[in-house]
Order: structure tokens, then C-alpha cells, then sequence
């Protein structure tokens, strides 16, 4: 009878539109992202800048870069209405780093052809095989190297899993050097490289492997969501803190299609053990990331299933010859947003785009 009464609620939740979007739209673009720091520079791919330019950066605040996550429905790539405003929604983000779900190899083609123009040249998709559900493709492009780019299936450890994860180290160029360290070179091999460990994730869905769904679907699903996260974990070693030794996780960032809503299961546990979600940190809880029609369109179900979460422990720090440095840089997300005008016409989901800056220890807290 409880589990009934909180699915109902769940449901009415979902159909509900929250009183707060009577009296205020929410609205952003990625113009509305913080900037952070005045004197703050962004990341140039590739270089490091000058040391005489007259934005040199405060010494606790290294760079920004920004993370879209988006979900563009692999059935879209058919409507060219639709593609063409998923397009322009991951390239007028200004994202230095996409991670995008349901892509598949018609997605590439297009997707390729205006990354490279725009300077993502590392790219990395993984299309489902056959025996795969439609779904299950998965991909990242990046301005900045990609390194051990791995793709995890699930299926065979976690009952009732249906879509693959992506891992990859994204290594990027810091413009300054770290404390103790003296700018004695302008050789490209003498930049610090600091990494950053992501994963791209498109959890279980809310529905029946035959693709139905039920008042109580989601609930029922979401302990094949939980373990999923934890089979991420595992298998993404524990790596040690660059300054107290203490153990950290290994991933730095974890985004991508959770297929369910703020303090659910699987984002419970993640935040129990040390992520942030940018999403609940900056976004109010009235604004969805995706919608759906029901019962031939007479009602909406809205939901927030997309999110980024992000650790705040040490990144590896290294010089290109691969000298270690005891930088203790960090990350900290400076705003997150869901960015609107792609509500309709588009994918069933919305982007979401976050800006980390990369700090000192000394500066976060």
C-alpha cells in the first residue's frame, strides 16, 4: 500500500507542473553561465597562453571549461527538423567537452562533419552492435586529448542492464605553472597537463525490457540503476591523493542520462560517496530535462533524468614528459544550467551544460 501511494504520488508529480513556473520561466543560454573569477581566462586547446598576457589569471583559479551532457535521441537523426535544432544545440553551446547518449552511426556522419570545424578533433562513439537495443550508442567529442577510452557493458554483471557506459581520461593544458615550479621554458613539453577522469552514463530506463511502463516501473527499476553505478565504481580503480594519500574515486565527473529524478537510488549513493550533482546545486527543482507525451499528448510527463555530478578531490597533474606535480588542483562547478529553446522539436531530452573551474586546494570551501 506505501509503495502505491508513492507512486501515485511520483506520477501526480510528474503531470503536475510545479506552481513556481506560473509566476517564473525559467530560462538559460549558455551566455548565463558564470563566469567565475574577473580576471579568469578559458582553456585554449592545445597551448598554453602567453605569460605576458594582461588577463593572467588569480593564483587559486587556473581556468574554466565547460561540459554539455545531452541525450539526442537516436530516432531524431531521421526528422531533419529535428536534427538540425539537436546540432544546433550541442554547437552553439560553446562546450569544450559533449557527452552524448542514443547516438548512433547516422549521428556520426553529422555530428562529425561540424566537430571538426568547430575544433573537437578527438572524438570517440560506440555504436550498439545487432544484438543491441537502438538506444544504447554512446559518444564524446572533446577539443582536448582523449586517453583510455573505455566502453563498459553492464549487461553481464548487473541483471536487467540494457545500455553501455563511456570512461575516458580527458588530458588538458594548464597556462600557469604550479607552486614550486619556475616558467624557466616556453616549450610546449614544460606546460602542466592536468587530468580529468569522465564517464558518460545512460542508466536503466523506467520501463519493461518490452518497453512498457507502469505506475510502479521506476520504482522497481531503480535498484538496477543503483548497482549499475556501483559496477561503475568498481571498475574504475580508487587512485590516491596527489597531496593527504588518501584514497579518492577515481572519476572526476559523472554524467550523462540517469534515467531518474533528484535523491533517487542511484544518485543517492553516488552523492553518499562524495559527488556533487551540479543539477540540484544550481538548477531549480521546478525545471525538467525531459518530457513526454501521454495519452496521445493530453498530458506532458516531466522529469529530471539528466545530470552531471562532479568529485572535488585532487587531479593528476603532470608535465608532458610525464613528471608528476604536486598541484592539488580541484575542480569546482561555478553553474549549471538546462538550456531552453529546445524543448520541442528536438529530443525528448534537454541539454545540460555545466563550467568547472580548476582551483586550488586552498580556494574551494
Amino acid at each position: 500500500m506505501i509503495n502505491l501511494l508513492q507512486d501515485i504520488f511520483a506520477f501526480a508529480g510528474q503531470i503536475i507542473p510545479s506552481p513556481i513556473t506560473l509566476f517564473r520561466t525559467y530560462r538559460f543560454s549558455p551566455a548565463d553561465l558564470t563566469i567565475g573569477h574577473e580576471n579568469d581566462v578559458r582553456v585554449a586547446p592545445g597551448s598554453a597562453p602567453s605569460s605576458n598576457n594582461k588577463n593572467i589569471i588569480a593564483p587559486t583559479t587556473l581556468a574554466n571549461i565547460d561540459i554539455l551532457s545531452y541525450n539526442i535521441n537516436n530516432v531524431a537523426v531521421r526528422s531533419p527538423n529535428r536534427r538540425r535544432k539537436i546540432l544546433r544545440a550541442i554547437f552553439a553551446s560553446g562546450a569544450d567537452v559533449v557527452l552524448l547518449q542514443e547516438t548512433n552511426p547516422a549521428w556520426e556522419v553529422l555530428l562529425r562533419d561540424d566537430a571538426i570545424a568547430l575544433q573537437f578533433r578527438y572524438s570517440h562513439f560506440h555504436h550498439p552492435s545487432d544484438s543491441d537495443r537502438g538506444a544504447g550508442g554512446i559518444a564524446i567529442l572533446s577539443q582536448y586529448p582523449l586517453e583510455n577510452v573505455r566502453v563498459l557493458d553492464f549487461t553481464k554483471d548487473v541483471s536487467g542492464s540494457v545500455f553501455p557506459a563511456l570512461t575516458c581520461e580527458v588530458k588538458i593544458p594548464m597556462q600557469r605553472f604550479c607552486s614550486g615550479e619556475s616558467d624557466n621554458t616556453n616549450k610546449p613539453s614544460s606546460n602542466p597537463i592536468v587530468t580529468i577522469n569522465i564517464a558518460n552514463v545512460h542508466l536503466r530506463p523506467p520501463v519493461e525490457l518490452d518497453g512498457s511502463a507502469w505506475l510502479g516501473t521506476a520504482r522497481k527499476t531503480e535498484p538496477i540503476r543503483i548497482k549499475e553505478v556501483k559496477e561503475l565504481i568498481r571498475r574504475t580503480p580508487r587512485k590516491a591523493g596527489l597531496i593527504t594519500k588518501t584514497e579518492q574515486p577515481t572519476l572526476d565527473i559523472i554524467a550523462g542520462d540517469f534515467n531518474e529524478g533528484d535523491n533517487a537510488g542511484a544518485l543517492s549513493h553516488l552523492v553518499r560517496s562524495g559527488y556533487i550533482d551540479a543539477l540540484q546545486q544550481h538548477v531549480p527543482r521546478s525545471k525538467e530535462t525531459h518530457t513526454w507525451p501521454f495519452m496521445r499528448n493530453l498530458f506532458t510527463l516531466r522529469k529530471r533524468l539528466d545530470h552531471i555530478l562532479w568529485h572535488d578531490g585532487p587531479l593528476a597533474t603532470t608535465f608532458n614528459e610525464g613528471k608528476e606535480l604536486h598541484c592539488n588542483i580541484k575542480l569546482q562547478c561555478l553553474s549549471c544550467g538546462v538550456v531552453t529553446g529546445y524543448e520541442d522539436g528536438a529530443s525528448d531530452h534537454q541539454p545540460v551544460l555545466a563550467r568547472f573551474a580548476f582551483v586550488k586546494k586552498e580556494s574551494v570551501g
